[in-house]
């Protein structure tokens, strides 16, 4: 008896599977590709928002990062440095600072009472709250460099080294800048000493004659 010959139906059949397992391998990269690519974003994007664009110097000790520090360019013996302090842990305490060009480094705050403002070194140094940040700045906060070696003037850079209550100590650079023009600029004689040397007088806590100069 004759062999019948494959119905049309059965010729197709292994070629719809022949093309089903030929396509399946390209689906699966195209798959792999997308999700790479999508990992790809999601990266950069966390990079993006742990470094904001147009941000300054940044110097990183243990959970701390120091941010944008400058001082003031100054023709006496006294200035100042500020900067922004983060923290993405555990409070901490910035208690002290020095830089090899004053002789005397202290943490001020600007106190106002009643139509003066005055300087006074600040009990127990500056707060670091946790996951949070402590901002020195002109009228507030600021690290007072006193019996200066070397007047720091624009475009240098001065070293200073902070520590920390529970981070420890960590030296940075910060570019020395000038003032801007808008009331705050300084007036380094309203800190003169009872010496007549010009050095400020604000020790153990107690206020200095006026802050006008607006550190």
């Amino acid at each position: 008896m004759a062999q019948r010959p494959p119905t049309p139906r059965q010729e197709r059949i292994p070629f719809r599977m022949n093309l089903f397992r030929t396509r399946v391998p390209f689906i699966l990269m195209a798959l792999v590709a997308l999700v790479a690519a999508l990992a790809a974003v999601a990266c950069g994007g966390d990079d993006d928002d742990d470094e904001p664009a147009g941000a300054g110097q940044q110097f990183t000790l243990g959970d701390l990062t120091i941010v944008d520090p400058w001082v003031r360019s100054t023709t006496t013996d006294v200035t100042a440095a500020y900067m922004t302090i983060k923290s993405k842990g555990a409070a901490d305490t910035l208690v002290s600072a020095s830089s090899p060009i004053a002789g005397m480094v202290q943490l001020h705050d600007v106190i106002t009472e009643g139509a003066t403002s005055k300087m006074q070194e600040k009990p127990g140094g500056f707060p670091v709250p946790a996951s949070g940040q402590v901002e020195l700045k002109p009228g507030g906060y600021h690290i007072m460099l006193m019996d200066l070696e070397k007047q720091p003037k624009e475009g240098e850079t001065v070293e200073l080294t902070l520590k920390f209550e529970k981070a420890g100590e960590i030296t940075i650079t910060a570019p020395v800048k000038k003032a801007a023009d808008s009331g705050a600029d300084m007036n380094h004689d309203s800190h003169g000493s009872s010496s007549g040397t010009g050095s400020p007088t604000a020790s153990s806590g107690m206020g200095s004659p006026t802050a006008g100069a607006g550190y």
